[in-house]
């Protein structure tokens, strides 16, 4: 079955977020009070698409892949979520996404791209870096008491 990468639709919500939760189910632990689950609810995916460009990948009719980003005056685009399905992960759709978002952003003038990575995602990081984005920072205790985000960055 092919893939297809697609823009957001509302009516994505419910089954982004049924994959989003299962992707991060290692960070989250399946805790409803995780700032993390919240954030991953159909209704924040839903108000996040009125302000973030969003691309999901589909296969088979189910969505598998999920890859946002923001744009500033700056040139500058964030990229909050990337996420690829727990039983699909490691076949190159994260790399799909990827490509297809810097192409985009390209195109629209963004000069540098940014994003965290929860610094025990180790997997995260190394898929960064493979993809020529550098580290320039490390931010402690960012998204919580233990919790430090590594801070990567690529130049377009």
């Amino acid at each position: 079955m092919a893939l297809h990468i697609r823009k957001f639709r509302e009516s994505d919500a419910k089954e982004a977020s049924e994959m989003l939760l299962g992707a991060f189910q290692w960070f989250h632990k399946w805790n409803k009070r995780s700032w993390l689950w919240k954030s991953l609810q159909p209704s924040m995916l839903i108000a996040n698409s009125k302000t973030q460009d969003i691309l999901v990948a589909e296969k088979a009719n189910n969505i598998v892949g999920y890859i946002s980003s923001t744009t500033t005056p700056f040139q500058v685009a964030y990229i909050p979520t990337v996420g690829v399905a727990s039983h699909i992960q490691n076949v190159g759709i994260g790399t799909l996404l990827l490509n297809r978002k810097l192409k985009y952003l390209r195109r629209q003038k963004v000069r540098k791209v940014w994003l965290l990575v929860t610094s025990s995602n180790v997997r995260a990081i190394t898929f960064y870096l493979k993809h020529k984005f550098v580290i320039e920072g490390y931010l402690r205790d960012h998204t919580g008491p233990g919790s430090d985000e590594v801070l990567l960055s690529k130049f377009l």
